[in-house]
C-alpha cells in the first residue's frame, strides 16, 4: 500500500508540472475561440509558474490576450484590464527579448539607439537559429505591432480631443515605439505627438519631433508647412531660446515667402515687444506686402515711425488705414492723436522760443495749434462715437474743446470723463 501510495503522490506531482505548460495551450484555444476572460486566466496562471515563467511563448500570447482586449466591443472583457495595449506592448517586448537563443540578446534595451542598431544587425543576420521562433518574430513585427500601434494613436486622438494632453503624448509616444521597431516612420504621427507635447508644455520633446519633421519636410501643402515652422518657433519661445525662435521663422520665412505671413507676423510681435523699432518696422513692411488691405497694420506701421522720428510719414499711414477702414477705432484715434500732439508741440515750441512780449508772433503759432486741434477734432470724435468710455480718448477731446472754446461739448465731456474717473 506504501508504494501505491507513494506512486499516486509521485503521478499527481508530475502532472501538476506538466499540467501548467498546457496553460499556454488553454490561453491560446480560448483565444481563438473568442473566450477571453477564460484566455486571460490561462495566460495570467501560466505567467507566474515556474516551467513557463520564461518562456517566450507564454508573453507572445499574452500580447495577443490583452490586445484583444483592449479592442474588444463587450465591456466584460473590456472591464479585465486598465491599460491593456501598454500590458500587451510589454507582452510582445518580452516575448522578443526571449525569443533570442543567445542570452547575451535577451538583455537588449530597445529604448536606447544602441539596442535598437542591434537588433537590426541580427535581424540583417537571418539567421533562424538565433531565434527559438522566427514565425512569432515577424508576425509581432509585421501583425502584431502595426495593429498595436494604431490602438495607441486612436487613443492619443481621443485624449486629445478630450485636452488631456499628456495622456495623449504618453499614446503617441508609445505608438511611435512600436512604429520604429516595426521599422516604419509614420510623419503624420509624429505629427500628433509634437502637438501633443507642445499642449502637455513638454517643450523639449516637441522640438526634437518638429526637427525630424522639418528634415523630413513633413506637410502636404505650403501652409502646414509654414505652420510646423511657427510651432517650432513657438516651442524655443516659451524655452526661452530667443535664437533658435528667430532662426526657425528667418528659415521659414525665407524658404516660403509665398505663404509666410504667420511667421512675419510673429517675428514683428518679437522685436516690438523687445523695443527694436527699426527690426519691427522692417517685419510690418513685409506683413503689409503680403496683406496690403489690413488697415491694422497701417496703423501699426504708422505708430512706429512715429516712435522712430518720422512723424510726417506716419500720417500718410494712418490716413491710409482710414481710407480702408473708415471705422477702424485705431486708426482715426491715432490720426486724432497725431494732430493733437502736433498742436501741443507747435505750442510748446512757441512757448520756449519766443518771448512773451511778442504777441503778435505767439498769436500766429497759437491759430497755427488750433488748426491742428481743429484738424483731430473729426477723427476723435469718431473715436469717442465707438468707445463713448474711452478715458483716452474723453481726456483729449476735453483738452481740444477747451481750447477750440466749445464750451457746450467741453462741459459734457468733462461730465463724462468725470464720471469715470471719480
Amino acid at each position: 500500500m506504501k508504494k501505491i501510495s507513494v506512486f499516486i503522490i509521485l503521478v499527481s506531482l508530475s502532472l501538476a508540472v506538466f499540467a501548467q505548460p498546457n496553460k499556454v495551450t488553454s490561453a491560446w484555444s480560448y483565444l481563438k475561440d473568442g473566450f477571453l476572460e477564460d484566455a486571460k486566466k490561462a495566460i495570467d496562471q501560466a505567467e507566474t509558474h515556474p516551467k513557463t515563467a520564461d518562456s517566450y511563448k507564454t508573453y507572445y500570447f499574452k500580447g495577443q490576450v490583452y490586445q484583444e482586449l483592449g479592442i474588444s466591443e463587450r465591456p466584460k472583457y473590456r472591464a479585465l484590464c486598465d491599460d491593456c495595449f501598454d500590458i500587451s506592448f510589454d507582452a510582445y517586448m518580452k516575448a522578443l527579448r526571449l525569443n533570442f537563443v543567445k542570452e547575451e540578446d535577451r538583455n537588449i534595451d530597445f529604448e536606447t539607439e544602441v539596442g535598437l542598431m542591434k537588433f537590426v544587425k541580427i535581424l540583417q543576420a537571418n539567421d533562424e537559429r538565433n531565434y527559438e521562433d522566427s514565425e512569432a518574430l515577424v508576425d509581432i513585427l509585421m501583425n502584431r505591432f502595426p495593429a498595436l500601434s494604431n490602438a495607441f494613436i486612436n487613443q492619443g486622438v481621443n485624449a486629445f480631443q478630450e485636452n488631456e494632453y499628456e495622456k495623449a503624448y504618453s499614446n503617441f509616444e508609445k505608438a511611435i515605439q512600436i512604429s520604429t521597431l516595426a521599422f516604419k516612420v509614420d510623419t503624420q504621427l509624429y505629427y500628433f505627438a509634437s502637438l501633443a507635447a507642445l499642449k502637455a508644455e513638454k517643450f523639449e520633446e516637441a522640438i526634437q519631433y518638429n526637427e525630424v519633421l522639418m528634415s523630413l519636410n513633413y506637410g502636404a501643402t505650403p501652409e502646414d508647412k509654414v505652420g510646423l515652422y511657427l510651432n517650432q518657433a513657438t516651442a524655443y519661445k516659451i524655452t526661452g531660446d530667443t535664437v533658435n525662435m528667430l532662426k526657425t521663422l528667418q528659415s521659414g520665412i525665407e524658404k516660403y515667402p509665398e505663404n509666410n505671413y504667420v511667421l512675419v507676423i510673429e517675428t514683428f510681435n518679437y522685436y516690438v515687444n523687445t523695443g527694436e523699432n527699426e527690426k519691427a518696422f522692417e517685419y510690418i513692411t513685409m506683413a503689409i506686402e503680403k496683406n496690403p488691405n489690413d488697415a491694422q497694420f497701417y496703423v501699426i506701421k504708422g505708430t512706429l515711425l512715429e516712435e522712430l522720428g518720422r512723424k510726417q510719414q506716419a500720417q500718410g499711414e494712418y490716413v491710409k488705414a482710414i481710407e480702408l477702414q473708415p471705422d477702424n477705432f485705431d486708426a482715426n484715434y491715432s490720426l486724432g492723436a497725431f494732430y493733437y500732439n502736433t498742436a501741443v508741440d507747435t505750442l510748446d515750441w512757441a512757448d520756449k522760443n519766443i518771448p512773451i512780449t511778442e504777441f503778435a508772433k505767439l498769436d500766429k503759432f497759437k491759430k497755427i495749434s488750433n488748426e491742428y486741434f481743429e484738424q483731430s477734432l473729426p477723427y476723435l470724435e469718431k473715436a469717442y462715437a465707438q468707445q463713448p468710455k474711452n478715458v483716452n480718448v474723453l481726456g483729449t477731446l476735453r483738452v481740444i474743446y477747451y481750447r477750440l472754446q466749445k464750451m457746450e461739448e467741453y462741459g459734457k465731456i468733462k461730465e463724462e470723463l468725470d464720471a469715470l474717473t471719480q
